[in-house]
């Protein structure tokens, strides 16, 4: 049961983490901003700590309704994090991370 919590929490956590704000222009010309294509120390960080807690969860009992919506979700938080630049990216992650470092700790 806290596992299925947990992922469903972790599934939470990637939805809000790779939420931005696009910002419509009418005729102003806006430069593109540098997008990288290595993650920030902190993108390793979060996406490890993630990959690690659906690792955990995969083997509890219960949360395999849950596996396939969080393996989604990761893999398309992290194609958002890319198109991202690099401030923003470093910012997100570090949101995200927090959240989940947050979120292991709740329910160890």
């Amino acid at each position: 049961m806290l596992k299925r919590i947990l992922g469903i929490t972790l599934f939470t956590v990637f939805a809000s983490t790779a939420t931005f704000a696009s910002v419509k222009t009418s005729s102003l010309t806006v430069a593109k901003p540098t997008l990288s294509k290595a993650l920030p120390t902190e993108c390793e960080k979060m996406f490890s700590t993630a990959n690690k807690l659906v690792s955990d969860a995969e083997r509890q009992p219960g949360t395999h309704t849950q596996l396939a919506k969080m393996k989604n979700k990761l893999s398309s938080t992290k194609q958002q994090i890319l198109k991202m630049d690099t401030a923003l990216q470093q910012k997100s992650c570090e949101k995200g991370l927090t959240a989940l470092n947050n979120l292991r700790q709740k329910h160890q």
